[in-house]
């Protein structure tokens, strides 16, 4: 049986005494009697009610003997004129305009089902930090959603907890794979060597590969897809990093290259508010080209087929709309697609 209650509303789906399942005496009325009764009582009679209700006389009064039956007391005095409450019709009455009032607000919140809920993140200290804020800001202004970020230190653990189903959705930078998971990249972005102010490095446009042997480095921790991305990196230039600080925190990192702790290569997101640019000659930090240029791809992980919910779904379209701007958006670079299928 489907009710629709609400004003202007010119159709319901009224139970007829052929097809009524709920007409037994069982102290539980029908949604549709009471909005049958609602109506007469809002239009102070059984004729005018039946034109709201598209239903014949003889089936509204049907309706009100067995709601009468069903309550066990007589809600209306029956005149020639028309009706009048009884003491129990205008108690009841009172009862039945807040079961409506809470059917339109359940009605109006249905709508909003696809902007409304949790969505549980799993990510990384720099997408966290650097990437999520304003995207939240977005799906907030956007949709009034209810967003709750999940912090996870290390990849791994992110894409455990999204197989556990800990966590709904994950942005990761390029992640392990598993065959139940889907990833597709939102875009991919330089990992560029910085410098700070006191470092022999800093300005200069680009350095060759053999300059960075002697360099003192301060690293990620090769526990971060990350760090691991440029240690494998430094490997094919053939330099070997030995850092005196090693960390999984981009921020403590990025201090430490400020201070003249080393140089160290980082996520450009980390580092684009405090590069030195026409727009920013204050900055602490210089971006130093090295060839070939190191990339990581920022991930969306989501299950292959296990069915997400509405807020997730609008979490995820605006992940892919806020990331479409970005540079490195669609890229194939370095033989990667764009969307990855994990193989067994």
């Amino acid at each position: 049986m489907r009710v629709l209650l609400g004003a202007g509303e010119p159709a319901r789906t009224i139970t007829s005494p052929a097809n009524d399942k709920c007409a037994g005496k069982t102290g539980v009325t029908s949604l549709n009697r009471l909005h049958c009764f609602e109506v007469v009582v809002e239009e102070a009679g059984f004729k005018r009610a039946t034109a709201r209700l598209h239903i014949t006389q003889p089936a509204l009064s049907y309706q009100m003997k067995h709601l009468e039956e069903e309550l066990g007391a007589q809600l209306f005095h029956r005149r020639p004129g028309g009706v009048s409450l009884t003491d129990a019709g205008r108690l009841l009455f009172v009862h039945v305009q807040r079961v409506s009032a809470a059917l339109r607000e359940a009605q109006r919140a249905m709508k909003e089902l696809p902007a409304a809920g949790e969505v549980r993140i799993g990510t990384v200290n720099s997408i966290g930090t650097y990437f999520l804020p304003p995207l939240l800001s977005a799906v907030r202004k956007r949709y009034a959603a209810t967003c709750n970020i999940e912090l996870v230190g290390l990849a791994m653990e992110v894409i455990e907890a999204l197989l556990a189903h800990r966590v709904d959705v994950a942005i990761l930078a390029d992640p392990r794979l598993d065959r139940q998971l889907h990833y597709e990249t939102l875009f991919e972005e330089r990992v560029s060597l910085v410098a700070g102010r006191a470092h022999p490095f800093f300005g200069c446009p680009s350095i060759r590969p053999a300059q960075l042997k002697e360099a003192q480095f301060v690293a990620l921790s090769q526990q971060t897809p990350t760090g691991t991305l440029i240690r494998k990196y430094l490997d094919r230039l053939g330099v070997s990093v030995e850092p005196v600080v090693s960390t999984d925190n981009v921020e403590t990192l990025k201090r430490l290259v400020e201070i003249g702790m080393g140089v160290a290569f980082l996520p450009d997101m980390v580092t684009e508010r405090d590069v030195v640019t026409p727009a920013n000659p204050d900055g602490s930090l210089s971006r130093i080209l090295v060839e070939p240029p190191l990339s990581r791809r920022i991930m969306l992980v989501t299950w292959n087929e296990f069915p997400c919910s509405r807020a997730v779904g609008t979490f995820v379209d605006e992940v892919r709309r806020q990331s479409s701007s970005r540079r490195g958006a669609g890229a194939k670079g370095n033989g990667r697609s764009s969307s990855v299928a994990p193989r067994g």
